[in-house]
């Protein structure tokens, strides 16, 4: 059916979950990538509608799968989160794509309750909060060493 490819091909991120070896850093990287060049696609408005069909796509897209690691909407989105009030230099983003990767891998409390959210909820909760997480550190990176 169209609608599960539609689905499908926004959850992967346009199919780079679909890439070997640790898609969700694929995902997050591909975030910066897009960041850098083409910054007002980061706006608020896309952030939110990016939140809400990422939750709907990855919910629909997920089949029985708790939180396939093909479906990489939700690093993209939290790579972003982390970005929100930085300037998209390489530096800030080489920084603040350490910083979300270490969240998101590491999973401290409470980021790895917010996974037990039902569906898409679970699948985007947690990497949206350690996208914040990501976010504060770079701000206090930027404050205590530069």
């Amino acid at each position: 059916m169209i609608r599960d490819r539609v689905c499908e091909w926004f959850a992967t991120c346009s199919y780079v979950g679909y890439l070997p070896l640790a898609p969700g850093t694929w995902g997050s990287l591909l975030a910066c990538v897009i960041a850098y060049f083409f910054p007002h696609f980061t706006s608020p408005l896309i952030l939110i509608f990016l939140v809400v069909a990422g939750i709907a796509t990855a919910e629909r897209a997920r089949g029985s799968d708790e939180d396939p690691g093909r479906i990489v909407i939700d690093e993209y989105v939290g790579m972003l989160v982390t970005m929100i009030g930085h300037d998209f230099t390489i530096w800030n983003l080489t920084k603040g794509f350490i910083l979300f990767r270490a969240f998101d891998i590491l999973k401290p409390y409470p980021i790895r309750k917010l996974e037990r959210l039902p569906g898409g909820y679970g699948i985007m909760a947690d990497d949206l909060l350690a996208g914040l997480f990501a976010n504060v550190l770079l701000f206090a990176w930027g404050r205590l060493l530069g």
